[in-house]
């Protein structure tokens, strides 16, 4: 199976892509630079350079949109746009981009990674849950509107995990115990949590199931007291 990441060389996505390139030929769009032939260095902003790559992919039967920040300059306006840019236009961008690689595939399926913050409001940080929530948005659009060539798309919303942007608050004790208090299952999670719907969301296991966000989070949403 032929495989699309981006934002896989740190935190989430690097674990996602070592999982992936075990059984696929995985393809990757990242900022850092690399010198494996299916890594390309881009800008997930720049339309441009993103057609030029799509050109040296010869075919795709699966995107998965896992790049994202949560925090870009301290000009709130600025910092706004420029993670509502990243996290829900660049991947409506890579969608539109490679459309024609998913038409050709038997099998073509788009993961948008999400948050939970899609469901809930956080504080302090409106690009980020605007951008997560307006992607949960846009994979029930693309569901609709790619349905007639058998594409799915579906999202997933993890919740807290020790992996990724979340790193930094699962280290400071005092936060990753209040988080933990906050799940039903009593833990943080782990990007391997996630491993399992992937696998299930790019295979024929999961043909009849598009337009839905799948909610990873130990428990989170659904606690109440």
């Amino acid at each position: 199976m032929k495989i699309l990441l981006t934002g896989s060389s740190k935190g989430l996505g690097k674990k996602i892509y070592n999982h992936l390139k075990k059984e696929h030929n995985v393809f990757t769009i990242q900022r850092s630079i690399s010198y494996n032939k299916n890594h390309f260095q881009c800008d997930l902003r720049n339309e441009k350079k993103i057609k030029s790559i799509s050109k040296q992919i010869p075919a795709l039967d699966v995107i998965i949109n896992n790049a994202g920040i949560s925090y870009s300059s301290k000009n709130k306006i600025e910092n706004f746009f420029d993670i509502v840019n990243t996290n829900l236009n660049s991947p409506f961008l890579i969608c539109s981009i490679f459309l024609d690689h998913l038409k050709k595939s038997k099998n073509p399926s788009i993961i948008n990674i999400s948050s939970i913050n899609a469901h809930q409001a956080f504080p302090n940080n409106p690009g980020y849950v605007a951008s997560k929530a307006g992607l949960v948005g846009l994979t029930r659009s693309l569901a609709l509107d790619l349905g007639k060539f058998k594409i799915r798309v579906n999202s997933i919303s993890p919740g807290y995990l020790s992996d990724g942007m979340t790193l930094k608050s699962y280290l400071n004790k005092k936060k990753r115990h209040e988080r933990s208090k906050r799940t039903i299952l009593n833990k943080w999670g782990k990007a391997e949590d996630l491993f399992g719907m992937i696998d299930f969301l790019i295979s024929n296991k999961s043909s009849y199931i598009t337009g839905q966000d799948f909610v990873i989070d130990g428990g989170w949403l659904a606690k109440g007291l």
